[in-house]
């Protein structure tokens, strides 16, 4: 039976019977019922009332390439007809994360050609922990263990996610974090900017936090920094320019590596295929997922630097890590089919020259002048509003 069968109300009192949704006060739900969405086209979600809503977020940041692409239906048909699932332990592989593997490696970084695949950007995450901290046991380093993270930084929801995260509600819920990671002031200079302090040199200053970190746990302790290049969930938090490059002098000087959280930013949100181009770094870790499928699909992909592969090769030994989903064939399909949309249409390329430009000028032409908007901020389709009281 499907949904038509039953009218809004039905389908409101069954979602609060029995459905436990994410980040959610269920009291409150119960209260006023949930919004069926029913179907979407375009960039149009439409609900069960009829109603049709232009969707600014992209689902959760996710759908790149817009709703109701049969070609990604057929993509996944046809990968579910002739081969809908096996697992990558045991030495096993199936064609197509053979394939995705090979081109992310194209599309990222020059230094990145190794990807892990989990099935959302908590997993990953999760997994990108997991191996820095291997990565230094193998090389002999176990105590170097430490992560530095930042307050309001978002990288999932597990309890490994919400811990690298610096989320305080999350953490006061979790009742006990994953121990060893350490959080520092964020890039954000329109709350912490000094007076008469420029960009750059808040930028500047903003990464000396990161210094501070390491060099009060010691180096020898401090394995990786991680960051979103943009902050999403933290409020669509852009560096200055000056930021990054200094973070990354920051994490070669003292040998820790650097890990960045695209999972928002993957994909050309921010005008380039990833966001460590747009802020011209070379990062160790790169975590990606959402765009990768536009959300059609569950994927998500650890993108893994040469340093930290070549050591895997090496020095051997089995990693005690994965999911039954990792590297799924019918998901993989669907992002095969996903990236070729990306770039067949130029859409990176219009986020920079077009589409991003547009986003920009019109915020800042019909809403920063407004008596409740502190400031307007973006980059690429990636914006956000800041609402003050005066």
């Amino acid at each position: 039976m499907t949904y038509q069968n039953y009218s809004l109300k039905q389908l409101q009192q069954i979602d609060a019977a029995h459905h436990l949704h994410p980040f959610t006060d269920h009291k409150e739900l119960r209260e006023i019922g949930s919004r069926i969405i029913t179907r979407a086209d375009g960039p149009f979600i439409y609900d069960s009332e009829g109603s049709e809503i232009l969707d600014g977020m992209a689902g959760l940041w996710c759908v790149n390439v817009g709703y109701g692409r049969d070609e990604l239906a057929d993509a996944a048909y046809a990968q579910m007809k002739e081969l809908p699932y096996y697992n990558s332990f045991f030495k096993c592989s199936t064609p197509t994360p053979v394939l995705l593997s090979k081109k992310l490696a194209e599309l990222a970084p020059k230094h990145v050609s190794q990807v892990f695949y989990g099935s959302s950007g908590s997993e990953a995450n999760d997994t990108a922990l997991r191996l820095v901290r291997h990565y230094w046991a193998l090389e002999g380093k176990p105590e170097k263990n430490r992560v530095i993270s930042r307050k309001m930084g978002y990288h999932g929801s597990t309890i490994a996610g919400t811990s690298l995260g610096g989320m305080e509600p999350m953490h006061k819920q979790l009742g006990g974090a994953v121990p060893n990671i350490v959080h520092v002031m964020m890039p954000y200079a329109y709350e912490l900017a000094l007076p008469g302090e420029s960009d750059h040199d808040f930028g500047i200053r903003a990464a000396k936090a990161v210094e501070d970190a390491i060099l009060e746990a010691g180096a020898d302790k401090v394995a990786a920094f991680i960051g979103e290049p943009v902050m999403g969930a933290g409020g669509v938090k852009i560096p200055p320019m000056s930021y990054w490059p200094e973070v990354q002098r920051i994490c070669r000087k003292y040998d820790v590596l650097l890990m960045l959280d695209e999972v928002i930013t993957g994909y050309g949100r921010t005008g380039e295929w990833f966001a460590a181009q747009t802020f011209d770094v070379e990062p160790d870790t790169i975590t990606t997922a959402k765009a990768l499928t536009s959300g059609y699909q569950p994927l998500s992909a650890l993108l893994v630097g040469d340093r930290i592969s070549r050591t895997l090769v090496e020095k051997g030994g089995e990693f005690y890590h994965g999911y039954t989903y990792s590297g799924h064939p019918v998901a993989c399909a669907v992002a095969l089919k996903n990236l070729e949309i990306i770039e067949r249409e130029g859409l990176v390329e219009r986020v920079r020259t077009d589409t991003g430009p547009y986003f920009a000028q019109a915020l800042q032409e019909r809403i920063a002048g407004h008596n409740l908007v502190g400031e307007v901020r973006s980059i690429g389709l990636m914006g956000a509003i800041e609402i003050v009281k005066d």
